[in-house]
């Protein structure tokens, strides 16, 4: 037999509902069949039989489980033992109702969370009794503490910015299995793109563009674990005197150089004023890290989970390269990608590279196609 277990899909993740079973037990399934709807904090997604075989059922609809539980198991069927049949009714009993579901305890003022919820909700000093749950029957989860989380200041030390995201990283680089890809990539179409450019578009935009694109073409790095997004939501590093904060550019695929300059000069700006409404860091499906306005060619970067993938880049610069034979000064940029090795593996980081070196080098034709409209 083997067991399917609920899956881990994020960092924050501890529990998840069953909301559905798609098959019944004892029903014959094929391996990557979905046999059930489970509702965690982030969203309701199906779980895949991983072998074909007879599905005896282990944890039923509404009940919440800790990851890793249990759900079924699936086996050959051979050798199961046949469902006992049902006594018959002693003709004096009386007709009992069904005990009640348990039911998780509330928390003070009866409000209901999930353990992440709970958790957060520690560390940040909040009170469950002031927080709406946007969960089934009214459960708080863990995206329900954010609107309820007042949004760093502006001025002070940082210390409490600083804290988290070092703490994210932290857990980031201690639970996710890393693959860190690179290379030197042609960069001639950059450089053009950018002394072809609008002022007010830097080199930042360009890659935003070049990124969105070839995740278009490569979409198994773009979204969480587990969850491939059909729209990039791309989160941009950004330096603050109180840390590394990442905002996000919603449908980076869908907007023009100009549309995305200004957004990006939006999010630069309120990131640095501690003026990010938290609604502006939340959701990224992939993260870009440039830090090309230093003497800085490679770095390795650590992966913000749940998302799957991160680009790291460095300066553009002139470099002596071989061409047919012949040395000549092209311009060149590294790019690093780090993946997540749940969700995808280096073979999907190199197309990604091949990707975003293509869409480099379409930049200026891009930008002219633009400019005539």
């Amino acid at each position: 037999m083997v067991a399917v277990t609920l899956p881990q899909l994020s960092l924050s993740m501890e529990d998840g509902k069953i909301v559905r079973w798609l098959v019944a037990d004892g029903e014959r399934v094929e391996s990557g069949q979905p046999i059930v709807e489970i509702e965690t904090d982030k969203a309701t997604m199906e779980v895949e039989a991983p072998q074909a075989g007879v599905v005896r059922i282990v944890a039923q609809e509404g009940q919440v489980l800790a990851v890793e539980a249990t759900l079924a198991e699936i086996g050959d069927g051979v050798g199961a033992p046949a469902p006992a049949p049902a006594p018959a009714p002693a003709p004096a009993a009386p007709e009992l109702p069904p005990a009640p579901e348990p039911r998780p305890a509330p928390e003070r003022g009866g409000h209901v969370a999930s353990p992440a919820a709970r958790r957060i909700a520690s560390e940040r000093g909040l009170d469950l009794s002031s927080v709406s749950g946007s969960g089934p029957g009214g459960r708080i989860i863990a995206r329900d503490l954010d609107a309820a989380t007042p949004a760093a200041p502006a001025s002070g030390t940082g210390d409490g910015l600083r804290e988290a995201v070092v703490a994210s990283i932290t857990a980031s680089w201690q639970q996710i299995p890393h693959i860190h890809v690179g290379g030197e990539l042609a960069a001639d179409g950059l450089a053009e793109a950018k002394r072809e450019a609008p002022p007010g578009v830097t080199v930042t935009d360009l890659l935003i563009l070049a990124a969105a694109a070839a995740l278009a073409d490569v979409p198994e790095l773009n979204g969480t674990l587990g969850q491939r997004s059909e729209r990039v939501d791309l989160s941009l590093a950004v330096a603050t005197e109180q840390g590394v904060v990442a905002p996000v550019l919603r449908d980076a695929g869908g907007l023009d150089l100009d549309a995305v300059a200004r957004e990006r000069a939006r999010l630069v700006t309120a990131a640095r004023a501690g003026n990010l409404d938290r609604r502006d860091l939340a959701g990224g499906t992939f993260t870009l890290s440039n830090l090309g306005s230093y003497p800085v060619d490679f770095f390795a970067p650590v992966v913000s989970g749940p998302q799957v993938a991160m680009l790291a880049t460095g300066r553009l610069a002139e470099k002596p390269v071989a061409i047919d034979g012949m040395l000549a000064v092209r311009r060149r940029l590294w790019a690093n990608v780090a993946i997540d090795h749940r969700g995808a593996d280096g073979e999907a980081g190199a197309r990604f590279l091949a990707a975003f070196e293509r869409r480099l080098a379409e930049l200026p034709g891009r930008i002219r196609t633009e400019g005539a409209r």
